[in-house]
């Protein structure tokens, strides 16, 4: 009677576990906030002009595709292979493959060997030799492990798109930085240009005071506007020189480095505007962001399910004798185990952690709709930016042009002794600052244009070269590691 009764409670106490468990298990809440509506088109943009989705397959939409200057591109891709902090990224990345792997590995079969032998003298010489084969193994029941994994590579692939992205804002920086570097070179060579013209002004007043004309008083006011313009023209070769330093930086060399003598200005095109749902596909930090909540909701189901019983299975091959090469000739004892152990009483650790998780996934989703509201609104700035500065350029050159017909007259006239030193040099003034003024706004305009491109989700490389350069990223990754 009594043998009979063991089996019995056992598995009643068995299926009540069970039954507790799966009723302490709630379900996850849904309360996520609704969804975000993606707009058909750009405010900013004229939609008669946008590229249809019948176009896309013949338009290049990445971001080398911009210009065509090999050496520019050749400096993007040294620079993508040394950056330090890209090299990190990578690194990074490499860490969560491995564990992913190690996560995945989880879910098989564990199995270890051990041999032990003992040499000890009480009276005489013995021997004893020990040899174990051990498999430990978790059944997956409630999906558990397999959900564990799941994340895990949700996370991975989450990396991958942040490292992509992280190539494509260090592509962009490189373009805007020899942007910069490039147009402050323009810049430099304006500003010489009215030193040397304010010098000229010196010289005509000198002539015009061997002619009786005027005073050396305009000759120290003359003099002043030309130390302003010197001190102005230093302070601007110095941030040319620390712009070359933090140039190197981002290139992973020394500040002794040379850079490429691209003396030229890259002609950046305006990017193709595509429509937002298929701009919206391509940007990889929204990629990323979708697949955070993937792994946030899987997190979640392991969570949960930490409630439930686990199942697992130990079995152990083992022999022992005085001589090592006669193990397992025999007879060896084996055991087959198997446990069940589920979570009674906790205090609610539990299910407090579950819910904990379950909150981590609705902030990934609200994080989710903010990038995606600020996708929407990098790309619509960026568009109304294009035609801004477009319309400022062009209003400069309106004023380039009156302020050069301005400063030939006021040139005339004072060599004529009709007009005095102050109009002169306000004539050349508006003209050089406007000549500034337009290079700065054509440096706005080409940077613009390059964060457009970055908006619309363009890569360093189409998505397909990203499938197909799995082992150039490979070979990548491997030299970050050296």
């Amino acid at each position: 009677m009594f043998t009979k009764a063991v089996p019995r409670t056992s598995l009643i106490l068995a299926l009540t576990v069970l039954i507790s468990a799966c009723n302490s298990m709630s379900q996850p809440r849904t309360s996520l906030a609704k969804d975000l509506t993606i707009p058909a088109s750009w405010d900013s943009y004229n939609t008669s002009d946008t590229v249809t989705t019948a176009g896309i397959a013949t338009v290049d939409t990445t971001l080398l595709s911009l210009f065509a200057q090999p050496q520019l591109k050749k400096l993007i891709n040294e620079t993508l292979r040394n950056n330090i902090n890209l090299r990190k990224t990578a690194l990074r990345l490499q860490q969560q493959r491995l564990l992913t792997h190690q996560t995945k590995a989880a879910g098989r079969p564990d199995l270890s060997l051990n041999l032990n032998s003992q040499r000890s003298k009480e009276q005489q010489v013995s021997s004893a030799h020990s040899l174990a084969l051990n498999l430990n193994w978790e059944l997956d029941v409630w999906s558990r492990l397999a959900d564990t994994n799941s994340a895990a590579h949700s996370t991975t692939m989450a990396q991958t798109q942040d490292y992509q992205a992280a190539r494509n804002s260090l592509a962009g920086r490189v373009i805007q930085r020899w942007i910069d570097i490039s147009l402050r070179q323009k810049i430099i060579l304006t500003e010489q240009q009215w030193l040397t013209s304010l010098q000229n002004n010196e010289a005509v007043i000198l002539g015009r005071y061997r002619r009786g004309l005027g005073d050396l008083n305009d000759l120290t006011t003359a003099r002043a506007a030309t130390a302003r313009i010197k001190a102005n023209l230093t302070a601007q070769q110095s941030n040319q020189r620390d712009a070359k330093r933090a140039f190197n930086l981002l290139r992973g060399a020394t500040s002794a480095a040379e850079l490429p003598a691209i003396l030229q200005v890259p002609q950046i095109s305006a990017p193709p505007v595509l429509l937002p749902a298929q701009v919206l596909a391509n940007r990889p930090d929204l990629h990323s962001a979708y697949l955070q909540i993937r792994a946030a909701d899987k997190r979640t189901k392991v969570a949960y399910k930490q409630l439930l019983p686990a199942f697992s299975l130990t079995t152990s091959i083992s022999d022992s004798g005085p001589n090592l090469e006669k193990l397992l000739q025999g007879s060896p004892v084996w055991s087959l185990l198997g446990q069940l152990t589920a979570p009674l009483f906790n205090s609610g650790r539990l299910k407090a952690a579950a819910e904990t998780f379950q909150l981590d996934a609705e902030l990934s989703y609200l994080s989710y709709q903010q990038t995606l509201l600020n996708a929407i609104r990098e790309v619509e700035n960026t568009l109304d930016q294009e035609s801004s500065l477009e319309q400022q350029e062009q209003a400069l050159e309106r004023a380039l042009h009156n302020s050069h017909a301005s400063l030939s007259h006021y040139q005339t006239r004072y060599r004529e002794g009709v007009s005095d030193i102050l109009n002169l040099l306000s004539a050349q003034q508006s003209a050089f600052e406007a000549q500034i003024q337009i290079i700065q706004i054509q440096q706005a305009r080409l940077t613009n244009r390059i964060n457009l491109g970055l908006a619309l989700g363009m890569n360093v490389e189409t998505n397909a070269n990203n499938n197909a350069n799995t082992a150039s990223k490979k070979r990548e990754f491997n030299h970050a590691t050296q």
